[in-house]
């Protein structure tokens, strides 16, 4: 899809700073400014590079500083605000539109001059490319001026006026190196430009104003230590920069080479991924976001979301069959699942990899049980039925933890339900923690986890029939894969038989949300849905259809589900504010665009069941949801779903720009959609 904006987006710096773009490299490292070119949170960088994929990252380069010279006088292109009385540099004013098309494209016009830049990253590579189109009347005398703000720190660190002395002069093909050892990291600069050599000085500070209502650090520094001078000639005339972390000899042209190179791996994505619409197409090309590298374990993850979030196991699970299936990534998709399958631990999955010597975390009981449930649509969508016979021990292990206990005091009850967390252990995607202060507090029976659990008992009785019929039941120790399908069977049926007995809601008419003999057990909340749209569900129609109504009624919006009523007195309809205030709101009312995807998906299973008035009403309805989403797109960051948004009224994109889960599970509804 093609985003343009116009003068009417940027009125004021602070009407520019709103939107932001994304550009990714595969490997965890990142390019993202707001529509202006300003950096308007200190995670905003014009080369965010990953040192060690996908989670060892260096801020290096937070922005150009471009100064375009008509017949002597300066004009400063660069918008930035800036704190503690400091002018803000405000180039948006000379800025007439801004596009996004697969890549960033800017027009400023400067009187009767016009310069055009555009910016890539090439994949797979830390190397951010930048090219200016000058035209210019003949007579006039045109020289532009790009001067990188040099910060070379570890990601979430602050540049300090210290840090200056590190900042050291270049030799040879131009490096700079931030010299603090092993943890330093290069940067080389190639042009078709003059370099000069400049006295070092300090920028900033730098005023971030989405940090500061976040309640971040906002503000901070950034050096200058040489410049590119470019005198235009006649007419038309290009100047190209390429930034990286590895040396590159310029070469004359190579802006076109790494947007050729950028364009057919776009094309490539799309020829993978079985869906026709625009947004649909949209929506592929913005998944490849996430899937990145990672070096420790030598195959790929998936990035939770931009700037802030690292590779999660839950986060990972989730986002699975909308990033990597429907896209038709199948071989990512396999490399994920091992990876995890490989460090399963005591039936849990590593919640969180670290990098260096530290151990993965494995505080989620839903990561293991969405393991199961995702390798089920993998082998359906892939025909990969070889895979059952390699992963399924594992499988076996995870249901094996589950049914007689494991860590975080997740084990199974005597009526086959899973029970979870005690203390301050927070085990759901629900699982923000104040101090000693729980939010959310979810100990006990969660309806989510419990129809993953069901649904993957279904699948292991599938599975374990599959491997008799193929004559693999020999190798079990324990039992036949036929006595397994049958005990997996019977389990289920228990399970199935408890759930309906004890989560519905006769009250309200929906699911309670945890059984814990609380009054947060009936909550209304989103977590319900997922009991709708596992591979295999125990809902019936009548209740289906009051599930629904109940979510349409108090928790949807068109940009995802609201996590709590706001008939209920917890209910907080702003996330703004200090990280207390913002970790209160949290789940507590907060909308979230995944879950929208499974809303959008159990109503079309719905639909499927209906005839007449009610089938075309609900119909109509995911129509304009999904038609709304075109409009989200060009909210936030343009072409992706945001992390959440205010649960009162959602107007504005919170918390991560960009996240994997929205993205994701909203492409999976878009299919299911297409295939309506």
């Amino acid at each position: 899809m093609r985003f343009a904006f116009g003068q009417e987006a940027w009125t004021t710096i602070e009407e520019g700073e709103k939107n932001c773009y994304l550009l990714a490299n595969g490997r965890g490292g990142y390019q993202s400014l707001s529509l202006i070119g300003a950096a308007a949170r200190g995670d905003q960088a014009w080369l965010m590079a990953a040192k060690k994929a996908p989670n060892v990252r260096f801020h290096m380069i937070t922005n150009l500083y471009e100064t375009l010279w008509v017949d002597g006088i300066p004009h400063v292109l660069l918008s930035q605000r800036m704190a503690d009385g400091v002018p803000d540099f405000e180039g948006f004013q000379f800025l007439t539109e801004f596009i996004y098309d697969g890549y960033p494209s800017w027009t400023y016009r400067v009187g009767d001059v016009t310069v055009r830049r555009a910016a890539v990253m090439a994949h797979g590579s830390n190397t951010a490319a930048v090219r200016y189109e000058i035209i210019k009347p003949e007579g006039k005398t045109v020289v532009l001026s790009v001067k990188p703000l040099l910060r070379m720190t570890p990601k979430n660190t602050v540049f300090a006026k210290e840090d200056m002395q590190d900042i050291a002069a270049w030799d040879g093909i131009q490096p700079y190196v931030k010299k603090d050892g092993e943890d330093g990291c290069l940067l080389y600069v190639s042009s078709n430009g003059r370099f000069h050599k400049r006295e070092a000085e300090l920028f900033g500070p730098m005023y971030f104003s989405q940090d500061e209502r976040d309640g971040r650090e906002a503000s901070g520094y950034a050096a200058i230590n040489h410049e590119v001078l470019f005198h235009a000639g006649q007419e038309a005339s290009v100047l190209e920069c390429i930034y990286s972390t590895e040396p590159y000899a310029y070469q004359e042209g190579c802006f076109e080479e790494f947007l050729k190179a950028h364009r057919e791996y776009e094309k490539a994505l799309l020829k993978k991924a079985p869906l026709a619409s625009e947004l649909g197409k949209q929506l592929v090309l913005s998944a490849d976001a996430y899937v990145v590298d990672r070096e420790s374990t030598n195959g790929k993850s998936i990035l939770a979301g931009f700037p802030f979030f690292e590779d999660w196991g839950r986060d990972t699970m989730i986002s699975l069959p909308g990033i990597t299936m429907l896209t038709g990534r199948f071989d990512d998709c396999k490399s994920i699942l091992r990876t995890f399958a490989k460090y399963v631990k005591n039936g849990l999955l590593p919640n969180l990899f670290p990098e260096g010597t530290e151990c993965p975390m494995y505080n989620s009981v839903d990561a293991p049980l969405l393991f199961i449930n995702a390798v089920y649509e993998y082998v359906m969508l892939s025909k990969d039925k070889e895979f059952v016979k390699e992963i399924f021990p594992v499988l076996k292990g995870i249901v094996e933890a589950y049914k007689n206990g494991t860590d975080f005091h997740i084990c199974m009850d005597s009526d086959g339900l899973i029970l979870a967390g005690a203390d301050l252990e927070q085990l759901t995607w629900m699982d923000v923690r104040v101090g000693d202060f729980l939010p959310t507090p979810r100990h006990g029976k969660p309806v989510e986890i419990n129809a993953y659990w069901y649904s993957a008992l279904c699948v292991m009785e599938q599975f374990a029939k599959e491997l008799e019929i193929s004559g693999m039941g020999q190798g079990d120790s324990d039992m036949g894969h036929e006595n397994l399908a049958s005990s997996y069977a019977e389990l289920a049926e228990h399970v199935k038989k408890s759930f309906l007995e004890k989560f519905w809601n006769e009250e309200e008419h929906c699911l309670k949300d945890v059984l814990s003999g609380t009054a947060e057990e009936r909550q209304i909340r989103c977590n319900q849905i997922w009991a709708l749209t596992q591979p295999f569900t125990m809902i019936s129609l009548a209740q289906e259809e009051s599930i629904l109504k109940k979510i349409r009624e108090d928790l949807y919006t068109t940009i995802g589900l609201r996590t709590l009523s706001p008939k209920d007195a917890a209910f907080h309809k702003l996330y703004i504010g200090p990280m207390e205030q913002r970790d209160r709101a949290y789940h507590q009312g907060t909308v979230w665009a995944f879950p929208l995807g499974a809303y959008y998906r159990a109503c079309l299973r719905y639909i499927r069941r209906q005839q007449g008035e009610q089938k075309k009403e609900w119909t109509e309805h995911v129509r304009k949801g999904i038609e709304a989403l075109q409009e989200w797109l060009s909210e936030g960051c343009v072409g992706q779903i945001a992390e959440i948004y205010d649960g009162g009224m959602p107007t504005v994109s919170r918390g991560c720009f960009a996240q994997a889960w929205s993205v994701g599970e909203l492409l999976r509804a878009v299919w299911e959609w297409e295939q309506f």
